[in-house]
């Protein structure tokens, strides 16, 4: 599978679901984390199972256990894993998931947190179920009060640590989904460095992470 677009869309919203697999991402993630308000995530799974979506290439960002038995139940191909940050944490999950699982279910850790990289060899060395990794800068950055610019130099030694560790990872997604150039030079920084797609946020920024990886 390819990884040059890589399009999140919130579990709750079911016209933004629809819209996505007329899309041409490579991979589409339904969120039932950050961008799914705690008042619907329980319906936001009723509204996924009903919009029967392609799950050949779809993930589920996961919040909780719960959605990770809803991923297994669906027989969804892999989940988002937020703030993954050590080789004990994806023993659990894959503990949870043998017990249940009709099918292998893969897992794109998501590395946005200071202990995540500082654990980043030992995730990436987890191979029963890791084929790349994902990187989340905003979390990150918040957590350790840094200001990112517009160049984003402030994460570009975040970003080749994750290459130097992940073959073809994924790269953060780019906030400003109007500013459609400055997603497009974001793309272009972590071409250079190595990553092989990006997270995308918005159907504009697809066709752009397409062309440039």
């Amino acid at each position: 599978m390819k990884y040059r677009s890589v399009l999140f869309v919130p579990g709750h919203e079911e016209k933004k679901i629809k819209k996505a697999y007329t899309l041409d991402a490579d991979l589409v993630v339904i969120d039932l984390e950050s961008t799914v308000p705690d008042n619907e995530k329980q319906n936001a799974r009723k509204i996924i199972r009903n919009c029967k979506v392609d799950k050949k290439k779809t993930y589920i960002r996961i919040n909780n256990i719960e959605d990770l038995d809803f991923v297994v139940e669906e027989e969804f191909i892999g989940i988002f894993l937020p703030f993954t940050e050590s080789r004990e944490q994806l023993l659990n999950i894959d503990k949870i998931l043998k017990s249940n699982e009709k099918l292998k279910t893969d897992i794109i850790p998501i590395i946005e947190s200071e202990k995540g990289i500082q654990n980043l060899k030992e995730i990436c060395e987890f191979k029963e179920r890791i084929k790349v990794i994902s990187f989340g800068s905003h979390d990150l950055a918040k957590s350790i009060n840094l200001k990112v610019s517009d160049d984003e130099n402030e994460i570009l030694n975040y970003r080749k640590l994750i290459v130097s560790h992940s073959k073809d990872p994924i790269d953060t997604s780019y906030l400003n989904f109007k500013d459609l150039k400055g997603f497009e030079k974001s793309c272009n920084v972590a071409k250079r460095v190595g990553f092989a797609g990006k997270a995308c946020i918005h159907p504009g920024q697809v066709d752009i992470s397409n062309k440039i990886f």
